[in-house]
């Protein structure tokens, strides 16, 4: 079944099958990320009264940042797709 094109008859007819682009695909939620816990974890080691290195406070927030991830992450959403066609000979778009 050939496709021809409304506007001018055309044969030389291409389907075209366009994404969308994901926009907002992070949620902005603090379990998105583990480097944002591995800096509290730095600067509460910091804080505290007990001789602890920041290093090791990092540690533990990238560590616990990334379990809180992984239980909170939605899985992942495909981007909806769409298509239409475009004649070569009068460059014009239709479903």
């Amino acid at each position: 079944m050939s496709i021809s094109c409304p506007y001018c008859y055309s044969n030389h007819v291409t389907r075209v099958i366009q994404n969308q682009t994901a926009s907002g695909s992070s949620n902005g939620s603090m379990f998105s990320s583990s480097a944002s816990f591995a800096t509290i974890g730095a600067s509460l080691s910091k804080s505290l009264p007990i001789p602890m290195s920041p290093l090791l406070g990092g540690i533990a927030g990238a560590v616990v940042g990334g379990l809180l991830g992984s239980l909170f992450d939605d899985a992942p959403k495909q981007a909806p797709s769409y298509q239409y066609f475009y004649c070569e000979d009068c460059g014009r778009s239709f479903q």
